[in-house]
């Protein structure tokens, strides 16, 4: 994720004090002051740390959230805040104790331990840290999907909310059961192959539009997901930006024209969408490792 300069909140649905039911998405930006927000005691939250860090500030202790980590629970009893440093974006998802509560209770089998614990067995004596757990690792992948489905609805209107609740009970499924090693080896592998599906379909537009300036909304839009999916996605796959897979196809490609001998450095410069030969020439120094007049000479 770029690096930010200006902090914004956006409720995406719902409100932590007034609803069941809520998310919001935080950027703290370089500049900005570190920002706290307290927690409701009767609520379980889900945080995602897209960037940055965060931390949970529970009681006397603190829970830091790195980015790329999420962690799950609730403050109960004891005074809490979300902790945003500079330079910082979280996911934040909340449901309300008694709601989750009937929403697992057909399912309290399956249930981890700590969160059966803590719906069903309130009078249990809390730990320091209340009823959060120790953060854990999840994909790129995953997070990705995650900021695109909740800031980017599918739907709007009255639908936005069948649409939330649909994906905080997605969270649910995924963080909230115990699940068999296979469980866990078919949801990465599922997500992996979504992933490569998306990254192929990006390069067969980006192989046929090369010589076109580089739309990164356009390409989402084509791909039917936000640009900050595609664009996160396409890296981790390839190892390669979107921009930096462009370059080496105009490249090669001017490469065959100037062996041709049909077109000279600035026509085939031209025809591969460049319009400035200076930066033709750096980027294909970049791909070659010769200038294109070197190249053309060899």
């Amino acid at each position: 994720m770029s690096r930010m300069s200006v902090s914004k909140s956006r409720n995406l649905f719902g409100t932590p004090n007034e609803t069941p039911l809520w998310a919001w998405f935080k950027e703290v930006g370089e500049s900005d002051n570190s920002t706290s927000h307290p927690l409701q005691p009767d609520q379980q939250v889900f945080l995602f740390t897209m960037s940055g860090i965060a931390s949970l500030r529970i009681g006397d202790s603190e829970i830091e959230v790195p980015a790329g980590k999420m962690v799950f629970g609730s403050a109960l009893n004891f005074p809490g805040f979300l902790q945003c440093e500079k330079d910082t974006s979280v996911l934040v998802v909340g449901l309300g104790n008694n709601l989750l509560a009937n929403l697992l209770e057909p399912f309290r089998p399956g249930l981890q331990p700590e969160l059966r614990k803590r719906l069903f067995s309130p009078q249990s004596p809390p730990d320091q840290l209340g009823g959060f757990e120790t953060p854990i690792s999840y994909s790129t992948s995953l997070q990705a999907s995650l900021l695109d489905s909740f800031t980017n609805p599918m739907v709007s209107g009255p639908a936005r909310g069948f649409w939330y609740e649909g994906k905080i009970r997605e969270l649910i499924s995924i963080f909230c059961f115990r699940s068999s090693r296979q469980e866990d080896e078919f949801f990465c592998s599922r997500q992996k192959r979504l992933a490569m599906e998306r990254v192929e379909k990006a390069k067969q537009y980006l192989d046929n539009r090369f010589e076109e300036p580089v739309d990164l909304q356009k390409i989402a839009d084509h791909l039917e997901c936000s640009s900050f999916y595609i664009s996160r996605t396409f890296s981790t796959v390839t190892g390669t930006t979107i921009s930096q897979y462009v370059r080496k196809l105009r490249v090669e490609k001017a490469a065959e024209l100037i062996l041709s001998g049909n077109y000279s450095v600035s026509e085939a410069a031209v025809e591969v969408g460049y319009h400035s030969l200076s930066h033709f020439s750096k980027a294909f120094r970049v791909v070659k490792g010769v200038l294109p007049s070197k190249y053309e000479a060899a």
